[in-house]
């Protein structure tokens, strides 16, 4: 029985630590995206950003209260720096263009074109 308890504790720290993970990911996202999403210059660097910053924050849980989600805010905003922010924006990005392939490849092939019979 001990084995057991022992066992379900491991699985639940594993999963609570990559949860915790990937909400530091996520918040990271939120930020530099926001930022970027307001001061590109570049059109379409905007619109990548804007729609990144969506996707993160649709990711935001339903149960994270807003003192929990300025606290996760503000303890990640101190990880980034001026010379970090493009390189973590580059990287929510991709994952985000990863997500919209993985969407892409479940939809069927249209079918070809017929092509209209000569005379």
């Amino acid at each position: 029985m001990k084995a057991i308890q022992v066992a379900l504790a491991a699985a639940l720290l594993a999963s609570s630590a990559a949860a915790a993970a990937q909400t530091a990911t996520d918040a990271q996202c939120l930020i530099v995206s926001n930022a970027f999403s307001r001061g590109a210059k570049d059109a379409d660097a905007q619109k990548a950003a804007e729609a990144t910053l969506y996707f993160y924050l649709g990711r935001v849980g339903d149960r994270m209260t807003a003192a929990q989600l300025k606290t996760l805010l503000d303890t990640e905003m101190k990880t980034i720096s001026d010379k970090t922010a493009g390189a973590t924006m580059n990287k929510c990005v991709q994952a985000v263009q990863s997500k919209v392939q993985l969407l892409q490849s479940l939809a069927p092939a249209a079918p070809a074109a017929k092509k209209p019979e000569g005379r």
